[in-house]
């Protein structure tokens, strides 16, 4: 057995953190996904883009990432991310613990509610919550777009966080922020996310990111029924 270098060891280490990070968020996941409601059932031949509404919803986002929100400090109460998870105006998932050590909640989809604040509470409550959902009750209707290259700014994107690529509906979700370049890459807005934020560090919490179409799994574009 080849005797490993010190750097090795440590670089080993960091794999082996970034790995169980990525395992905790899957679990995290699949108890989000445990079904608590029943889901409405929203569909229609409506394929208007309601752009006021994501206009709204890119501001709200820009907002929210100029706060510099972060995972908190074991122990210590985040109330933003709490927000996005209980209060009205997110998931409204009130009976949750608040947000007080990172990996307590998978909340990427919990903070695409709050910025689609308008959009109606039981889709928020009961779509949102996570990349299995979303795909559960928007696969098979309008919402789904299949191309691409039609990629638009405000779409919810659910995509590929390692190269195992699975499960195929994606284990992210984030929001697009800006169109797709001639590399393929677009800019999101995310949250639970390493990424950077507004002072150009690099951490976890509220960021932006550089994606490229190749990680994507799910693209989903919200009916103006949604927010009735």
């Amino acid at each position: 057995m080849k005797k490993l270098s010190k750097a090795e060891i440590l670089q080993e280490n960091i794999n082996l953190k970034e790995d169980l990070r990525r395992i905790r968020r899957e679990l995290n996941q699949a108890l989000v996904d445990i079904p608590i409601y029943q889901i409405p059932k929203v569909d229609s031949n409506n394929k208007t883009n309601p752009s006021s509404h994501v206009d709204r919803a890119l501001k709200r986002a820009e907002e929210e990432f100029k706060k510099d929100i972060k995972e908190p400090k074991n122990g210590k109460i985040q109330p933003d991310i709490t927000k996005y998870i209980k209060s009205n105006l997110g998931l409204n998932w009130y009976w949750e613990e608040d947000y007080t050590k990172n990996n307590q909640f998978a909340w990427c989809g919990a903070f695409q509610s709050f910025i689609y604040q308008e959009a109606n509470v039981s889709i928020r409550k009961n779509t949102f919550p996570s990349c299995y959902r979303m795909n559960r009750d928007w696969r098979n209707t309008k919402r789904y777009i299949n191309d691409k290259n039609t990629l638009c700014k405000g779409d919810l994107v659910t995509v590929y966080t390692s190269s195992k690529r699975s499960p195929d509906y994606g284990n992210h979700i984030v929001l697009v922020n800006g169109l797709i370049d001639e590399n393929g890459d677009f800019e999101t807005i995310e949250g639970n996310a390493k990424g950077y934020g507004p002072n150009q560090d690099y951490r976890e919490g509220v960021s932006k990111r550089t994606r490229n179409i190749k990680d994507i799994a799910r693209i989903y574009r919200l009916l103006e029924e949604d927010f009735s």
